[in-house]
């Protein structure tokens, strides 16, 4: 039978949310700051554990795999256990907050796994720490395969001391991401050109070695730009350029600097965003959101219930930071897109009033011209790129 007042103090202490239910599934306590009947997709997760614990000591659910809030359920002599939800990593990226908005999911605490590992195991009296790591990681490599793993980790390592390579730590990778996030392009620029994390040469082929690298470098270059407030469809496309860029590389120096180039690159573009950006965090969410559907039908609904705020809210919020509505945004977005593609892509303009979803090439046409003041043909002839 469990201490009342003990799970009180763990509480307090932890912050942890504990429900205890019976055997039959009926709640009869709760600890937590507040309680209330959980949302739809709560009360989905929360089945989910009981159900998982059919025949178990310990179950442990992650809510996504990109988003590190969880419930963890366990067995005690005479009752069930629900710790959570807690999180257990970084919830404060842009597609976690957007998960937990649009899922209703409640504040959780922070915590590390070490401190539900004691407290499962201090409900249920019992260690079974192999258990828990199997329904947290899955399950673990066979021996075997655990040996034959570890042999190869064994070998690498002494290659690259015998051939005095040296890889990067990973406090040397989050400086140079940190930069690029915080659109610091003065310290890259100044940086010398072999002041880069260092790396070591997996594979015989030179050449492909420092392609793979170079992929990875451009890839993490783009996600700290991110991070650092770039929409998503920005990163991701600039990101996609640098790796065609990289094919046309024929040699390990081209490649070097084509990675230098990058980041410093991506640092200059949020580091534009920054200038031009507000402070208001809905409505940099609003833009970011807004750029990355420009290809598709639009919905002002849609975003607010991504945002998890009112429409009428969200457009007067747009309207005081960025002095226009989000539907005169949202032609200007289309129009800019429109002229980029006008000028380098051979796209009939019928297929591009469609790509930008505009009822008619009539209406496409009325609105290009009422933002640029010309036709689009007229906009094409004179400014055409031909380099498609």
């Amino acid at each position: 039978m469990y201490d009342a007042n003990t799970l009180k103090i763990l509480f307090r202490f932890s912050q942890i949310p504990i429900n205890v239910y019976s055997l039959e599934w009926k709640l009869t306590e709760t600890f937590t700051c507040f309680f209330h009947e959980p949302e739809a997709f709560e009360a989905k997760m929360l089945e989910k554990v009981k159900g998982g614990l059919a025949g178990k000591k310990f179950f442990f659910l992650s809510y996504d795999l990109q988003v590190p809030v969880a419930l963890c359920g366990c067995r005690g002599e005479e009752e069930y256990y629900i710790l959570g939800p807690f999180s257990y990593g970084r919830t404060d990226t842009f597609e976690c907050r957007n998960f937990m908005r649009k899922n209703k999911i409640r504040e959780c605490p922070k915590c590390q796994l070490e401190d539900i590992f004691a407290f499962v195991s201090y409900l249920t009296g019992e260690e079974f720490q192999e258990e828990r790591r199997k329904d947290i990681l899955g399950e673990l490599l066979p021996e075997k395969e655990e040996a034959e793993n570890q042999e190869l980790i064994t070998r690498e390592e002494l290659r690259q001391i015998d051939s005095f390579q040296k890889n990067h730590t990973y406090m040397d990778e989050q400086l140079l991401y940190d930069h690029i996030k915080e659109g610091d392009v003065e310290y890259l620029e100044k940086q010398d050109f072999y002041e880069a994390p260092s790396h070591p040469i997996i594979i015989d082929d030179l050449k492909k070695n420092e392609e793979y690298m170079t992929v990875i470098s451009i890839s993490l270059a783009a996600r700290a730009a991110i991070e650092g407030g770039l929409s998503s469809a920005e990163g991701f496309i600039n990101n996609d350029i640098y790796l065609k860029k990289l094919s046309e590389c024929k040699t390990v120096f081209e490649m070097d600097r084509l990675r230098r180039e990058s980041q410093i690159y991506f640092a200059r573009l949020v580091a534009d965003h920054k200038k031009k950006s507000g402070v208001n965090f809905h409505v940099e969410e609003i833009k970011k959101n807004i750029i990355s559907k420009r290809f598709t039908k639009i919905s002002i609904q849609e975003i607010a219930d991504e945002l998890g705020i009112s429409k009428e809210y969200m457009q007067k919020l747009f309207k005081k930071y960025e002095g226009i509505s989000i539907t005169e945004y949202i032609s200007d977005i289309k129009i800019e897109t429109a002229c980029n593609m006008l000028r380098y892509s051979d796209r009939k303009i019928q297929e591009i009033a469609e790509y930008l979803h505009y009822g008619s090439v009539s209406h496409f046409s009325t609105a290009f011209r009422k933002k640029m003041h010309q036709s689009p043909k007229e906009y094409r002839d004179q400014n055409r790129k031909t380099v498609f």
